[in-house]
């Protein structure tokens, strides 16, 4: 028989031959080949390893036990679709992960487990910490954080918390990790003076009216030698009331995907600019200083004589610039993965390691790599180290001129795609490269090709700026194609409102819109936006918080009365603190609610993930969740 359309590692082998040896006849050879096929591909490529092989062995042997008077072959192809799915989801490609609260233990725990993990990918290596965070009140996070800063001196831990933070009332932790001293903790403040004076306390006193901007952000990303590793962010506030009482989510993304890569570049960008901006964040001394100045000159405005606090000494940290990432993805088609892969194992090598992915697709370990090209046995323990194994997909919504190039495609054909995208938003699906490039290439590149794409929206606003902006990083100086409220595609400046309000003018009639938000005002443009989808005949469901939501509420029900597809239900069992919207396979999740100081104060962040079915069927069920436990209105 012809030989299968993969490749079967030496490991692999003794275990195919004794899955084929179960197969008695031609046509059972190849369709137990045909599964092999499959289970290869579920990583990526098109080499099946032991421990593939093994998994589709098992299946057989499992569906021979319980056969009875069945064919054990046809019932094994039919159980192996599933163990396949399984082995699909397992190498998750994108990089995706999410977690909700009330879901599979606690999230706080899974937290600081990733964060162990991407210590321990680090193995000693330079790695970053760098937090953005709102409220920070775990006894257990903070012990996470603090064991791992002494036992891991490799490891610089950078925090900017909200002003609320600076001091340790109501079990804040960073005053706390502070009075440890250890010298690869630093931590700023957002700049900030929430306060008014109370004539009838004599002094000031917060008022969260006053803010100029909190610092809302909940998350962090990982920085493994220059490499971009994680990004965890999401609605979950770092606190027990959040992992027990609170409807939270918190979502993982791992450098796999190019698109997840460039959350996390994203997210390390806004960090730098934030932690550098002198109006944005301040020092543990400096903040104090600046607060008492402030303080005293609210006393003395009022007629009260100023505190007589000494100044503190200047605790300035140095200006934060990323390091370089260092790292080849052996999966990658950026040029400087190729010529970086080059400078690390040779010209000669780096060819051959070239041809082989070429031929069978992705590597997915350095134990892959190593058997698929027998000369990479020899690299040292630090080479080896700063390769990295992506997932091999090109997305057609964010890739390059160069990426699509390097892909295959001519370059009209590439210049074509970004000229599509541009002028009409994303690609829903592969389908609509017809026409952009012959049938010919996307037939040969449609298995290294994806249409998911990830981005990052921010707000910000530093003290004592007139209006706030998008983000301290270089978001603030590009724009990004959205739809409008006119269907026309325009270029906007990358806010937390475009990040919803394009996916809200994108649906179409009989379209499903589930939105789980914490805080919604009628006055917020994502309001708006989602009025008028439903105007168009949208189908709407809507879960707001008990708290501080009746006008909204009111003014849904209003709408519904007159005969606009919307519901709305409220949550009153537990506090409702999600921020997230689903619409059909795009979603939208992170810090910002639907309100005036969301898109105008505070510091936020909004993602969106478009076309991944799999992450929107899991925000889904989360809708779905939260909506039958909530109250009908």
């Amino acid at each position: 028989m012809p030989a299968p359309a993969f490749k079967i590692s030496a490991a692999a082998r003794p275990i195919v031959d004794q899955l084929l040896a179960r197969a008695t006849t031609e046509a059972d050879k190849k369709k137990v080949n045909e599964v092999l096929r499959k289970a290869a591909g579920a990583d990526g490529n098109k080499v099946i390893s032991a421990a593939e092989a093994q998994a589709i062995l098992d299946t057989f042997k499992s569906a021979a036990a319980s056969a009875g008077t069945l064919d054990p072959i046809a019932l094994g192809v039919e159980k192996s679709a599933a163990t396949v799915a399984s082995m699909k989801e397992l190498a998750n490609l994108d990089g995706v992960s999410s977690l909700f609260t009330f879901q599979d233990g606690s999230v706080k725990d899974k937290m600081i487990a990733e964060l162990n993990a991407s210590v321990a990918r680090a193995n000693g290596r330079p790695m970053e910490i760098n937090m953005l965070i709102f409220e920070f009140q775990s006894d257990s996070l903070e012990k996470a954080l603090v064991d791992i800063a002494k036992k891991n001196p490799n490891v610089t831990i950078r925090v900017i918390g909200d002003s609320g933070q600076a001091t340790d009332s109501g079990g804040n932790a960073l005053p706390s990790i502070l009075k440890e001293k250890l010298p690869n903790v630093q931590v700023k403040y957002k700049k900030d003076f929430p306060y008014i004076f109370s004539q009838s306390a004599g002094r000031p006193v917060y008022n969260h009216g006053a803010t100029q901007g909190l610092n809302h952000h909940k998350g962090f990303v990982t920085l493994i030698d220059g490499k971009p590793d994680l990004l965890s962010t999401g609605s979950f506030n770092w606190s027990d009331t959040a992992d027990t009482k609170n409807y939270e989510n918190l979502v993982f993304m791992r450098n796999t995907d190019s698109s997840s890569r460039r959350g996390i570049e994203s997210f390390t960008d806004e960090f730098a600019g934030f932690w550098n901006n002198p109006e944005a964040a301040l020092s543990p001394n400096n903040f104090a200083n600046f607060k008492s100045q402030k303080w005293n000159e609210l006393l003395k405005a009022n007629g009260k004589p100023p505190t007589q606090a000494k100044a503190k000494p200047d605790d300035s940290y140095a200006p934060y610039s990323p390091p370089l990432d260092r790292s080849a993805d052996l999966n990658g088609y950026r040029a400087r993965d190729l010529s970086r892969l080059t400078e690390l194992v040779g010209a000669t090598l780096a060819k051959a390691v070239t041809k082989e992915r070429t031929t069978n697709g992705r590597f997915t370990s350095v134990e892959d790599l190593q058997e698929r090209v027998p000369g990479t046995a020899a690299l040292s323990a630090e080479t080896l180290a700063a390769l990295h194994f992506g997932s091999g997909l090109v997305s057609v919504n964010t890739a390059s001129l160069e990426e699509l190039d390097n892909l295959g495609f001519s370059k009209k054909s590439a210049q074509d795609i970004v000229k599509w995208r541009e002028t009409n938003g994303d690609f829903d699906s592969l389908d609509q490269l017809k026409g952009l490039a012959p049938q010919a290439t996307l037939t040969r590149l449609k298995d290294k090709l994806s249409t998911t794409d990830v981005e990052v929206f921010f707000n910000s606003r530093p003290f004592g700026a007139p209006q706030g902006g998008t983000g301290y990083g270089s978001s603030g100086s590009r724009t990004t194609p959205v739809m409008g409220a006119n269907g026309q595609i325009t270029s906007a400046a990358p806010n937390v409102v475009v990040g919803a309000t394009d996916l809200f003018n994108r649906a179409k009639a009989g379209q499903p819109i589930d939105v789980a938000m914490y805080g919604m005002s009628v006055g917020a443009p994502e309001y708006n936006a989602l009025v008028e989808a439903a105007k168009r005949g949208a189908v709407v469901r809507v879960v707001l918080n008990d708290d501080y939501t009746a006008p909204t509420v009111a003014a849904l029900k209003a709408l519904a009365t007159q005969g606009l597809p919307i519901d709305v239900r409220v949550q009153k069992a537990k506090t409702m603190h999600e921020k997230f919207g689903v619409v059909g396979d795009d979603i939208f999740f992170g810090s910002a609610n639907f309100s005036g100081s969301s898109s105008t104060k505070h510091s936020e962040n909004r993602i969106t993930i478009k076309n991944e079915a799999s992450t929107a069927k899991a925000f889904q069920g989360r809708f779905d969740e939260i909506w039958n436990k909530s109250k009908v209105m």
